[in-house]
């Protein structure tokens, strides 16, 4: 019969070896390049690690006076003639600092966070341009498959609409919905536009509208966003934005049957923007890795 040695004597030696290690470790980077990690430490936390060298002030020298000359004697019938006074002007030679100013090189590692450079965590799509009009598609929205868009080469979109009721009939219903991006199948936004009267074709509408919307939330997978749909099931106007996304949903000022969902990607301020332009793929030298869906 074997018996398992005891677990808490395996933890013991595992965390002894990994604070060895890690004292190893974080000694080789401190001591390291003449210690300039450990001095930039010293200087940055104010540690008097290392003492300054004295500096010792230059005493100058005192001049020397300069000789007065002799008096002769006099005769005796002239008076006696009086010796003028010393110059009282002092001469002093200035110090030569001859010594060198000492230039240290410190890391980088502990300077101060520079606002120019900060950034910030900002949201992207979960899911493709591609898949996600697959998925409108199964779930009965004949969006087609993400294809160029008309405004140009560089933007891709599919969309999707029905009119129930006549054309210019404030009892009709409609629904239209269009998800847009780049080629490559980063979504840009996704827009929603209803018109829900009160009648048959705009309750069938509001069932399409509110399971499209719950669709389009369970597929970008920000959950905090979900808390939102109460309110668009109460046809109320909501507003949330975080990290960079945006989720509106507003009724038209000029009906009350109309309503506009928006999912957008909204970076404004500069650190969103350092970020989204440094994870932008459209900039990138290499090419991106092939996708594992």
């Amino acid at each position: 019969m074997s018996v398992a040695p005891p677990r808490k004597k395996s933890r013991a030696v595992f965390w002894i070896a990994a604070v060895v290690i890690g004292s190893i470790i974080l000694a080789t980077a401190l001591l390291a390049n003449d210690m300039r990690n450990l001095r930039a430490l010293d200087d940055r936390y104010h540690l008097n690690l290392f003492p300054k060298p004295e500096q010792h002030a230059a005493v100058p020298t005192a001049p020397a006076q300069e000789p007065q000359p002799s008096h002769a004697a006099t005769p005796p019938a002239a008076a006696p003639k009086t010796s003028a006074p010393a110059s009282s002007s002092v001469r002093v030679k200035p110090a030569t600092v001859t010594a060198k100013p000492f230039v240290k090189k410190r890391s980088h590692l502990l300077d101060e966070p520079i606002d120019a450079l900060l950034s910030a965590f900002v949201r992207s799509w979960r899911i493709s341009g591609q898949t996600l009009c697959a998925d409108l598609q199964k779930f009965g929205l004949s969006v087609g498959e993400w294809r160029q868009s008309e405004l140009g080469a560089g933007t891709s979109e599919c969309s999707y609409a029905v009119q129930k009721g006549a054309y210019g009939d404030p009892k009709a219903a409609s629904f239209f919905i269009i998800a847009r991006g780049k080629p490559s199948g980063e979504i840009d936004a996704i827009r929603i536009k209803v018109i829900m009267p009160d009648n048959d074709d705009g309750k069938a509408v509001a069932g399409t509208f509110v399971d499209t919307v719950v669709l389009l939330l369970n597929e970008t997978h920000w959950l905090d966003f979900q808390a939102a749909l109460e309110t668009i099931g109460k046809l109320q106007d909501v507003t949330l934005q975080a990290f960079g996304a945006k989720l509106a949903f507003f009724k038209e000022f000029q009906s009350n049957n109309n309503f506009n969902l928006q999912l957008e990607l909204r970076r404004t301020s500069p650190e969103q923007l350092r970020t989204a332009i440094v994870f932008d793929k459209a900039r990138w030298t290499l090419p991106s890795p092939p996708s594992t869906n």
